[in-house]
């Protein structure tokens, strides 16, 4: 399966009042191969320009309804039909989908990059640790390799910082699930974690069900699952909790209402 196929949205959505508008004149049959040729063009791109096929995709092998049935798509490109209405919706999820991942690496961007001198007593982590000054003395007094409990090797498959070379939508989707563990943007992840999140990508969940997840995760509640790979190996089960109505439901009208702006984490 190639990288392109893997990642286009597996769901698009539903009007159901302009559905019922479009469709009041249609049987319960054509009504019912309407939606498999909606659902055959949404994944393969259209569908094609041959009764007979278009017959076995919708499932009206036999049925005179299926010239009423393809008269809902348009020839597009010489071979190919496509219901102009869905293509729309189609064109909008996408540029949905690339204004929430702009916003989730700008807002990433504004929280960490800004270290206010607010008092907090863990200081600014980029500064030399208050340790140092006592435990280099200590250190060298020591030949190499000789202390009784040495650090874990370098080598040692946790510890190995991840490859940066990201798609510019994984490297997105890695600040927002980052942000919700209240993960800095410049901590380096593991290998292991990096491999969880492809994963996790590779599940290709739809954008309102991560604002949704991200919205919980905005709120306080108690059960929320701070530890990176504990969300990663859990992710459908979050995805099952805000599902279920833990949080109310995002229409489509409402879903660019969430802000992903990581700014918001307090």
């Amino acid at each position: 399966m190639s990288e392109e196929s893997k990642r286009k949205a597996p769901a698009f959505q539903f009007y159901a009042d302009d559905f019922l508008a479009g469709t009041s004149e249609m049987s319960a049959e054509e009504v019912g191969g309407y939606i498999r040729l909606l659902c055959h063009q949404w994944t393969k791109g259209g569908i094609p320009n041959d009764p007979e096929r278009v017959a076995r995709i919708a499932g009206l092998m036999g049925s005179p309804c299926v010239g009423y049935v393809m008269a809902k798509f348009r020839l597009s490109d010489g071979h190919t039909l496509k219901n102009e209405r869905l293509e729309k919706v189609r064109e909008e999820q996408n540029a949905f989908k690339a204004r929430q991942s702009a916003a989730g690496t700008n807002g990433a961007a504004k929280r960490w990059n800004k270290c206010p001198d607010d008092g907090d007593p863990n200081g600014d982590p980029n500064r030399v640790a208050i340790a140092t000054p006592m435990a280099t003395p200590m250190a060298g007094a020591w030949p190499e390799h000789s202390s009784p409990s040495p650090s874990p090797s370098p080598s040692d498959t946790d510890t190995k910082k991840a490859p940066r070379d990201l798609s510019p939508e994984l490297e997105a989707f890695r600040l927002r699930v980052g942000a919700m563990v209240r993960r800095r943007p410049t901590t380096h992840w593991s290998t292991k974690e990096i491999k969880a999140l492809k994963e996790v990508y590779d599940l290709n969940t739809p954008e309102e069900d991560i604002l949704l997840v991200e919205a919980r995760y905005k709120s306080n509640d108690k059960y929320l699952r701070r530890e990176l790979m504990t969300l990663l190996n859990n992710w459908n089960g979050e995805i099952d909790k805000v599902r279920s109505g833990l949080l109310p439901s995002i229409g489509s009208s409402q879903a660019g209402t969430f802000s992903t702006d990581i700014s918001d984490y307090q």
